[in-house]
């Protein structure tokens, strides 16, 4: 049996490191998805979490490590990882976009906001090199990607996928990144030994909404790389990248299955620590998350802290939705929406803000007619907290509001009958085919699989 941890998207900020301290600083830290201030002291409870386990040694690190590309951050980081080595584990580490962000920001009360030194992909070869590198079968120098054995019978493929680096907005393989892929498979399946695969960004896409507005976050071809991964054997494979917890499929057209296990960012909301075990074809995965960390938490569970942290930037998302559609705009990007994106879409964008800012369900139900076919129990519930806990539930991987339930049929109700009531049978038309399938899927997820404690079979 291969047993395993994942954590992803550790988007550690060096603020002790970096001395930060001043407005701008505590201005980023509270308008952030993630929980930067806090990041060293959540990274520190995971490494202890995993380092008293005592039946799991081998640790899957699957990029963003750091949160701008800050090299004092990757310095830091190494250090802990080498602690985390020194207490039995073997960590197998690759990089992703966020590592080589060549902007990244420093925080002091002289001098504000300002930039601090960032690291190359040369530099992560070295510092990385102890973390997979090192022990690796192959190594894809170009790309700091490497195949490894994890246990006999079992290897490992680290993909790196950041191609052009930060802001290319084109993540993905190349031609011959890919042969050499292929090579190292090939060498896995005449060896007897089961390949795993890892790279940053998701080729499936955890919600409909991701691949409808976010593309540009996702690997570019991606259906031809999954039919490549699944034809050739590959039957799980380990990202992150979105800050969501998901697990889908992808059946290939010769027919062959390839799971994709989407693990959401530790230092934000749900902050997840996926424990697995492999044995045949069965991978039993279950979601941890660090019991508590060294750091204030206003007498608050650290559950709920990471929570309310979460739901203050939304609230603030949905307030400049309403008042300030400028603001919005530039927030767009903590959620993946560009910002020209957001500027096309101004006037609707700032008209569905008031409406949801003020609405209950139930006043909601009467203005759009259907108000008989409101849950009583809706009746009260705002819109604007209602989409809220759809956030909440999308990147904690609860989507269980399935079709029959209050909260489902009430806010389907109410966005049939508003598109119902557009004059345009173009827009109609596209609600019934692409709109409601995405609003469905925010609801309910229909793919059956639990997306923090699932057992796959193959």
């Amino acid at each position: 049996m291969l047993r395993f941890f994942q954590i992803t998207d550790l988007h550690y900020y060096p603020a002790r490191v970096l001395n930060a301290r001043g407005k701008a600083w505590e201005k980023r830290a509270l308008y952030d998805q993630r929980c930067v201030a806090e990041s060293e002291a959540i990274i520190d409870a995971a490494f202890r979490k995993i380092a008293e386990d005592e039946d799991t040694d081998i640790v899957l690190v699957t990029g963003d490590v750091v949160c701008d590309g800050e090299l004092a951050g990757h310095i830091s980081l190494a250090e802990k990882l080498h602690k985390l080595q020194a207490a039995g584990k073997r960590v197998f580490l690759i990089t992703a976009s966020h590592d080589i962000r060549p902007d990244p920001k420093g925080y002091s009360e002289e001098k504000g906001e300002y930039t601090v030194e960032c690291a190359t992909k040369a530099q992560l070869f070295d510092i990385y090199y102890d973390f997979g590198l090192r022990d690796a079968l192959s190594i894809h120098k170009p790309t700091n990607s490497y195949c490894a054995r994890l246990d006999p019978g079992y290897r490992l493929l680290m993909l790196n996928d950041d191609r052009d680096g930060w802001g290319a907005d084109s993540y993905g393989f190349s031609a011959e990144q890919l042969a050499w892929a292929k090579q190292q498979i090939a060498e896995a399946n005449a060896a007897g030994e089961e390949m795993l695969a890892v790279c940053h960004h998701p080729l499936l896409s955890p919600v409909k909404f991701y691949r409808a507005f976010s593309p540009h976050e996702m690997i570019d071809d991606s259906d031809a790389v999954a039919a490549f991964l699944a034809d050739s054997g590959i039957r799980f494979l380990f990202t992150g990248h979105t800050h969501m917890q998901n697990i889908n499929f992808y059946d290939s057209p010769a027919g062959r299955r390839l799971y994709e296990i989407n693990t959401g960012c530790l230092t934000a909301y749900p902050s997840p620590i996926r424990k697995m075990a492999l044995e045949g074809g069965t991978l039993d995965i279950r979601t941890l998350h660090p019991d508590r960390i060294n750091y204030d938490l206003q007498c608050k569970p650290y559950m709920l802290y990471l929570k309310d942290h979460f739901d203050y930037m939304l609230r603030d998302i949905f307030d400049a939705a309403a008042n300030d559609i400028d603001r919005f705009c530039e927030l767009g990007e903590s959620f993946s929406l560009k910002k020209e994106q957001a500027e096309k879409l101004k006037v609707p964008i700032n008209l569905a803000g008031k409406a949801l800012e003020k609405l209950t369900f139930k006043k909601a139900g009467r203005l759009l007619g259907v108000r008989s076919r409101i849950a009583p129990r809706m009746y009260d519930v705002r819109l604007c907290d209602f989409l809220i806990t759809l956030v909440n539930n999308v990147y904690g991987g609860t989507r269980n509001y399935a079709p029959g339930s209050a909260e489902y049929d009430s806010f389907m109700a109410l966005a049939d009958r508003a598109f119902r009531l557009i004059p345009s049978k173009s827009i109609q038309a596209k609600y019934a085919e692409e709109f409601r399938p995405i609003l469905s899927d925010i609801l309910f997820n229909a793919n059956g699989i639990d997306s923090n404690d699932a057992v796959l079979r193959c």
